[in-house]
């Protein structure tokens, strides 16, 4: 299942906002993945293409980050370096190596969402984590911080809606489950009560939603465990160190 990569922009002049919309004629697989949103809706993109030439876009864009610590920026300035990991590409904007940029994220994106497509095909001894989140950014941040701590063989599985979930746990089990709250149809209290009802796994619920209530609904629904966003990583290797100990009785 792919949703839209949500695509927004800070501080372009406005012939690079021609350029960029024209990107979606001159290169239509993209316009089947990215949805360009107004920039009064900055704080919901995935990706954010910045004129890191502006000062005033830099802050900007620092305030979106403030909010969307997992939207990924797209950095133009005249030098073209990278810096602090955000990649950079050089002004003027080359439509080509835009659109390969584009297209590099469109290929991360699906190799990420395909690489759980040898689940079942994995040893006893195998962590089987499946995360749940209906936001990309979240899935890949979650990716590559599980890859960093899980100490022992694993397979990383991923949903991004609740009812794909389910589809999955029909397929396979799963020893651990990090399930967001608030997601388009079924929220994640409902789908964790389901799973709870059939399968026996360590549900950690992934949220923003701190509020004493919120993790009082957690419990009322059978998780294990309440994990705030971002989640620290000492927070992720807590959940992970249980479910390797309850693989190990198993």
């Amino acid at each position: 299942m792919h949703e839209s990569i949500l695509l927004g922009y800070i501080g372009l002049l406005g012939h690079e906002i021609m350029v960029l919309k024209s990107i979606f004629k001159l290169a239509p697989q993209l316009s089947s993945t990215y949805k360009l949103v107004n920039p009064d809706d900055l704080h919901d993109s995935d990706v954010v293409l910045v004129n890191a030439d502006s000062p005033e876009a830099v802050i900007e864009w620092n305030r979106v980050k403030k909010h969307n610590s997992l939207a990924n920026p797209l950095m133009l300035s005249a030098d073209g370096q990278a810096y602090n990991g955000e990649v950079r590409l050089q002004r003027p904007i080359r439509i080509q190596k835009l659109i390969n940029a584009l297209e590099d994220i469109v290929r991360d994106r699906t190799a990420f969402d395909l690489s759980d497509d040898v689940a079942g095909q994995v040893s006893n001894d195998t962590l089987r984590v499946l995360v749940v989140d209906d936001s990309y950014p979240v899935r890949k941040y979650m990716e590559n911080k599980l890859q960093e701590l899980i100490d022992v063989p694993a397979q990383l599985s991923f949903a991004s809606s609740g009812e794909e979930a389910m589809l999955k746990l029909e397929q396979s089990e799963y020893d651990i489950i990090f399930l967001d709250v608030v997601m388009e149809g079924v929220d994640g209290y409902k789908v964790c009560r389901k799973i709870k009802s059939q399968h026996n796994v360590h549900i950690a619920m992934l949220t923003s939603k701190k509020s004493p209530f919120d993790k009082v609904r957690g419990t009322m629904s059978g998780c294990d465990a309440y994990v705030t966003k971002p989640p620290t990583d000492q927070r992720l290797k807590e959940e992970v160190e249980k479910s390797i100990k309850r693989l190990a009785k198993k």
